[in-house]
């Protein structure tokens, strides 16, 4: 998952990335992910096998609406090792490639500070 702290002031908020329902997490850098309504695109030490289904919910703080969540299905069809020194990260991109009308209006709202389940 994704998920910004609540109560911390915006410029405090830090994106985090849960794996299986918070089995394993980590904080995703600042650069480390990136979310369109084609797929997304983020970095992170588990490594994903080519054509893996991930099921994505995204939630973000809405200013006037509260938290927003947002259930999508993705393949991932890239998974590349970031780094060769110390620790290895892996660069995934996941594609989106069903989505309705909806879906795709409300991914296009979503500010870059954002949250996903997997």
């Amino acid at each position: 998952m994704f998920e910004t702290q609540p109560g911390r002031p915006q410029a405090l908020r830090r994106t985090a990335l849960f794996l299986d329902y918070g089995a394993d997490a980590q904080f995703c850098a600042e650069d480390g992910l990136e979310v369109s309504e084609r797929g997304m695109c983020f970095t992170a030490r588990w490594r994903f096998e080519i054509g893996t289904q991930l099921s994505l919910a995204c939630v973000h703080q809405h200013p006037v609406l509260g938290p927003k969540r947002l259930q999508i299905e993705g393949v991932v069809v890239g998974c590349q090792p970031k780094s060769d020194f110390g620790e290895r990260d892996f660069e995934t991109t996941v594609f989106f490639p069903e989505l309705s009308e909806e879906t795709r209006e409300s991914l296009r709202e979503f500010p870059f500070q954002v949250a996903a389940l997997f």
